[in-house]
C-alpha cells in the first residue's frame, strides 16, 4: 500500500484557499478537500491527506474507479472554510467535498454545500449539527463519532460509581465549541443521575492549568474527563495535575490525546489515564491500517482514526459514485443505501440509512477503552469494551 497519490500532488498559486491539485480529464469525480495545512491543528489536514493518499489506490481498483482530488487550506477558520469551499465549488466544479476536519469551519459551509448537492463526507469534524443537512435529503456523511454520541459512551464510564458511590465528576475542557458542547451535556446530564458536575475551561494552546487543577482537586472530584481538540492541551492539564498533587482514581479522555500527548508528558503523567474510542487500535485491520501508514511515512500518525475514518469514507462514497456516476443525488442515495463498508478487512454491515448519515452509534458493547503502559514510548493497552468497563467497574 506505498501511496502514488503523492507523488501526483502538485503545488498551485490559487489564491489564499492555499489549494492543490491531483486532477486529470479522464477520472470519474474530482473530490475537494478542506482543512487547516496552516493554522493551530495540521495534524487534521496532515493525516486526512495521507489518508487519502494510502485509501485511494485500494478504493479505485476495487471499484474500478479514477479518483482525483483538489486540497485547500481553510487555515482552521470558518472564513478560511468560505473561501476555500467557492473556490472548489465554482472554479474547480468537484463533484464532493471531504472536510474540514474541525467543527467550526465545517458548520460555516455545510448550507453552502447543502444547497450545492455534493456528496459532503465528514472524517473528523464531531458537531452534532453537521448531520443531516438539506433537510429530508441527506448529503452529509460522517464517519467519525458523532460528539454527542462520542460523550454519550464516555458518560457511561466517566459516571460509573467510584468505590462503590456516586462520583464528583470534574470536566477540564477547551474553551471553544468543542469543549463547550461537551460540558453543557456532561452538567445536563449530571442533574439528571444527581451527580455533582465540576467545569473548568482552558483556552487552547494555554501553557498553564495549575489554578484549575487545583479548584477540581479542593472540589473532591474523582472522576475526570479531559475534552480537547489537541493532545498538547491535555499534556498542560496532566501535567499541572501532577505539579498540585491531583491524582483522581478515574482519568478519561478521547482519542485526541493520540497527537502529539506523549512526545509532550512522561509516563508518570499519564499512568491511569485512558481514552475511550469507538475503535480498538490493537484490532487486526487497524493495525494494517497502522503499519501501511508506518511503511509509507517513516513515523506514527498523530490522528491514526482520522486516517481510519478517511479509509471508510472513502469506501462508501467509492460505491456511490460506482452506483451514480455523474448524477450527485444517485451517488447521495447510493451511499445511504449501501449494504456494507469495508476497511482493510472489517465490514460495517448498512452503515448509512436514509436520513441517517451517521457511521456510529452508541452501543457501549462495540466502544473500547484504551490506555498507555508505562514504558517511555507508552504503547497503547487494549483494556476490553465500556460494557466490559461498566460491568467490572471502571
Amino acid at each position: 500500500m506505498v501511496p502514488t497519490l503523492a507523488t501526483m500532488l502538485i503545488a498551485s498559486a490559487c489564491g489564499s484557499s492555499g489549494s492543490e491539485s491531483s486532477s486529470s480529464a479522464d477520472s470519474d469525480a474530482t473530490i475537494g478537500v478542506i482543512g487547516p495545512k496552516t493554522g493551530p491543528a495540521p495534524q487534521f489536514y496532515q493525516d486526512t491527506q495521507r489518508g487519502i493518499e494510502l485509501a485511494t489506490p485500494i478504493i479505485e481498483e476495487r471499484y474500478g474507479l479514477e479518483l482525483d482530488f483538489v486540497y485547500a487550506d481553510d487555515a482552521g477558520s470558518p472564513e478560511g472554510a468560505s473561501r476555500a469551499v467557492q473556490k472548489l465549488l465554482n472554479e474547480d466544479d468537484v463533484d464532493a467535498i471531504f472536510g474540514p476536519p474541525t467543527s467550526a469551519p465545517a458548520l460555516q459551509i455545510a448550507e453552502v454545500i447543502a444547497r450545492s448537492q455534493r456528496p459532503y463526507l465528514l472524517v473528523s469534524a464531531s458537531n452534532a449539527d453537521l448531520v443531516p443537512t438539506a433537510g429530508d435529503k441527506n448529503f452529509a456523511f460522517r464517519t467519525q463519532w458523532a460528539g454527542p454520541v462520542l460523550n454519550d459512551v464516555n458518560s457511561q464510564v466517566v459516571f460509573s460509581d467510584v468505590d462503590g458511590k456516586k462520583p464528583v465528576v470534574g470536566i477540564a475542557y477547551a474553551a471553544d465549541a468543542f469543549g463547550q458542547a461537551a460540558v453543557d451535556q456532561y452538567q445536563e446530564l449530571g442533574k439528571e443521575l444527581g451527580v455533582e458536575v465540576v467545569g473548568e475551561s482552558m483556552q487552547p494552546g494555554a501553557t498553564d492549568f495549575t489554578a484549575g487543577a487545583k479548584r477540581l482537586r479542593d472540589a473532591g472530584v474523582n472522576s475526570v474527563f479531559f475534552n480537547f481538540t489537541s493532545g498538547s492541551d491535555i499534556a498542560t492539564v496532566t501535567r499541572d495535575m501532577k505539579v498540585v498533587g491531583f491524582d483522581p482514581p478515574r482519568k478519561t479522555t478521547t482519542s485526541n490525546v493520540l497527537a502529539n500527548y506523549r512526545e509532550l508528558s512522561k509516563p508518570d503523567e499519564w499512568e491511569g489515564l485512558k481514552f475511550v474510542e469507538r475503535e480498538d487500535l490493537n484490532s487486526p485491520n487497524f493495525r494494517k491500517v497502522l503499519d501501511a501508514y508506518r511503511s509509507a511515512y517513516g513515523e506514527e500518525p498523530q490522528l491514526p482514526t482520522v486516517v481510519y475514518n478517511v479509509f471508510s469514507a472513502l469506501d462508501a462514497y467509492g460505491q456511490g459514485l460506482k452506483a451514480g456516476g455523474a448524477d450527485r443525488e444517485a451517488v447521495r442515495d447510493a451511499i445511504e443505501s449501501a449494504h456494507t463498508v469495508e476497511v482493510e478487512g472489517s465490514t460495517y454491515d448498512t452503515p448509512f440509512a436514509p436520513g441517517d448519515g451517521e457511521f456510529y452509534d452508541a452501543d457501549i458493547s462495540k466502544w473500547h477503552v484504551m490506555g498507555f503502559d508505562d514504558t517511555p514510548e507508552g504503547n497503547i493497552v487494549t483494556d476490553g469494551t465500556v460494557a466490559d468497563c461498566t460491568t467490572r467497574g471502571c
